[in-house]
């Protein structure tokens, strides 16, 4: 077989050249490069495909977009490690829209490595159970990540809770109402707890300013709009650089249109 390697660091493809000895093995450093690189080289059969590019501002969905334009008969792999920021809602985003054929964690072993590798090339499905949790959330009704954001305001709203602290300030930042923004925070804290069941590791947030902290601190009604905004923040914080990517928010506007 003929395997592609996007990664950014190459002492990744030079281990996948060891382990898949017997197999032609080339590389690309950066998913910006595959259009050049693809009209000069015979079609690869799979392409093992990093998620995150610490040089580029493209990812792992730039590149399975890239394929499936320019190589659509090439079989997709995503590579990633579990310490990767962003990591989860990025294939969510891998899984629903480019449905790759296995998920493999750059901890696996030569072994595994080479089995997954060997059971796509046949047909077959991957050995490895690591991409059925994003199979299962992609297959939801609606999709998991459709959960989370479904529209162009709603991306909006998540990119602002990202910058600021304060209701009023989101609110006015994302061009909403402060009831508006309520009713979303209270929806997406439903998502992330849908998110939590079915990825119960757990996540990791950014801290918030003591300002933050003390505008929820109220009684009544406002408490809870408070604690819903606080778990919003986290979550959007955590993943700020997936809601601001250019790629994701073109795949996600192709969808809404589709609808």
């Amino acid at each position: 077989m003929r395997i592609l390697v996007i990664d950014d660091y190459l002492n990744v493809e030079m281990a996948l050249r060891g382990i898949l000895d017997g197999h032609t093995v080339a590389g690309v450093r950066d998913p910006a490069a595959l259009p050049r690189m693809l009209a000069y080289e015979e079609p690869f059969d799979q392409a093992i495909v990093d998620l995150r590019y610490v040089q580029s501002a493209a990812t792992g969905l730039t590149a399975l977009a890239t394929l499936r334009q320019l190589s659509p008969g090439t079989k997709t792999i995503i590579s990633t490690t579990d310490e990767e920021e962003n990591r989860l809602l990025y294939l969510l985003a891998a899984f629903q829209f480019f449905e790759p054929r296995a998920l493999l964690a750059k901890r696996a072993d030569a072994f595994v490595t080479r089995a997954v590798v060997e059971a796509i090339g046949r047909g077959d499905p991957s050995p490895s159970p690591d991409a059925d949790p994003f199979r299962r959330a992609a297959a939801t009704r609606p999709p998991l990540l459709d959960q989370l954001v479904h529209s162009r305001t709603e991306l909006g709203i998540w990119q602002e809770l990202a910058r600021f602290d304060k209701r009023l300030q989101i609110a006015s930042a994302a061009h909403v109402h402060p009831r508006t923004l309520d009713a979303f925070t209270a929806a997406k804290g439903a998502a992330i707890d849908v998110v939590a069941a079915h990825f119960p590791r757990p996540v990791r947030g950014t801290e918030l300013s003591a300002e933050a902290d003390a505008d929820a601190a109220v009684s009544g009604p406002a408490a809870a709009h408070g604690a819903n905004l606080i778990r919003v923040i986290h979550f959007a914080r955590t993943h700020e650089q997936f809601f601001a990517d250019a790629e994701v928010a073109g795949l996600l506007e192709a969808s809404w249109r589709s609808r």
